[in-house]
Formats: C-alpha cells, sequence, structure tokens
C-alpha cells in the first residue's frame, strides 16, 4: 500500500464523458435499497500485460463495521458490460486510479462500481445512504459521467466520522476524478436534488476500489 498518498483530483479528457455515458442507460436498480433511485453494475479487474481484465467474481460484501445498513452481505450485481470493459477510455481510468495509489493488485483487484442515482420533484436520490462513512478499502477514487439537471450531490470529505465541517466540499463536475486514502479519510455525498423540479435529474459515476 502507497500509504503516502493522501488525495488527489483532477479532470481528464472532455470525450470521457462522452465516450462512456451510453453506457449507463441499461443499468438495472440496485436490488438492495428499497427506494428505486440507484442503478448499479460492479465488476473486479486485474492487469494482465497491458491490458485489465474483467475477473469472474461480481459480488461484493463490506464488513457491517464500515456499512450499518448492508454490512456482512454478499451482494450480487450485474457485470459491468464487455464493451465497456474494453473501451480505452474506460481502461485508461483504470491505469490512472493503479498509477495513483500504487496498489499490489496482484494482491488486490480494483473493484469497479457503475452508479446511476436519479432523483425528481417527489424522490431526493441518495448516493451514500450510510451517512459519512469509509468502504474498508486502501483507496477510493470517483469519476464522474454526467450531471443533468441537478442540485446538491456534493462530494465531501472528512477528517472523522463526527467531524461537523468538511475538510474538503465540492461538486464533482463531469470529466473530474478524485481518489483518496479511505484509511485516513471518510467520505460522504449529500443527497441529489433536481435543479427544475418539473424534470428527472441523474448523476453518473464509476467509484474504484482497490
Amino acid at each position: 500500500m502507497n500509504g503516502s498518498f493522501l488525495l488527489e483530483a483532477f479532470q481528464a479528457p472532455t470525450s470521457y464523458a462522452q465516450n462512456l455515458g451510453n453506457f449507463f442507460n441499461d443499468l438495472g436498480a440496485d436490488p438492495y435499497l428499497e427506494s428505486n433511485c440507484r442503478f448499479r453494475a460492479f465488476s473486479q479487474y486485474q492487469k494482465t500485460n497491458e491490458q485489465f481484465e474483467k475477473l469472474n467474481s461480481s459480488t461484493f460484501m463490506q464488513s457491517s463495521d464500515v456499512n450499518r445498513l448492508i454490512g456482512n452481505v454478499e451482494r450480487k450485481f450485474e457485470e459491468i458490460s464487455p464493451a465497456l470493459d474494453q473501451h480505452p477510455d474506460f481502461q485508461n481510468l483504470l491505469n490512472a486510479f493503479l498509477e495513483r495509489t500504487k496498489v499490489d493488485i496482484s494482491k488486490q483487484p480494483i473493484g469497479v462500481h457503475q452508479m446511476r442515482v436519479v432523483c425528481s420533484h417527489d424522490q431526493s436520490g441518495s448516493a451514500a445512504p450510510e451517512g459519512i462513512h469509509q468502504d474498508g478499502f486502501d483507496f477510493i477514487g470517483i469519476f464522474c459521467v454526467k450531471r443533468d439537471n441537478i442540485a446538491g450531490a456534493f462530494t465531501q470529505i472528512f477528517a472523522s466520522p463526527v467531524d461537523q465541517h468538511p475538510h474538503m466540499s465540492t461538486t464533482l463536475e463531469e470529466n473530474q476524478f478524485i481518489i483518496f486514502n479511505d484509511r485516513r479519510y471518510y467520505h460522504y455525498v449529500t443527497e441529489t436534488l433536481p435543479a427544475l423540479q418539473d424534470k428527472t435529474g441523474l448523476r453518473d459515476v464509476f467509484v474504484f476500489t482497490a
């Protein structure tokens, strides 16, 4: 583990969101949430030579120590589509996460959660119903693909789970990538609300874990 790495935010080329956005349109609903506001796929990757290859398992489990809502539950999601797996921009995002964190992926594969959160005038969307939390990994990366008719959904980084004021609070815009040390920081995404009340809002992100 690269214990010296704490946090970095950077901008990816504009083409990334344009090229990857359509892959979110057919995501299945997250079956582990009562509200139908989150859609999700999940896969794990290891690097073989110059290419990242998907592993067979797409199950995901967190300890109840870090996830009070769905801890110690083995969750099964749809896998990320093969067309997205091999897309050069997606492969570049995996490489960017690996290069900055220096994780040993022979021991710890990179997990990728592909998520869409939707909201409307009568339902807010929640990307983090567990509140301020850690995910139980060494590093987390969040890449924003789309914000459409969205207010709120601020990405917040905290020094502790009881902090009243975030270490950082920002609107993660399209093509922005934030990577941080999950052992050092806690994070949260505020409620997703529609900017225009008569129109549905949505937020698409990739979340990387290792």
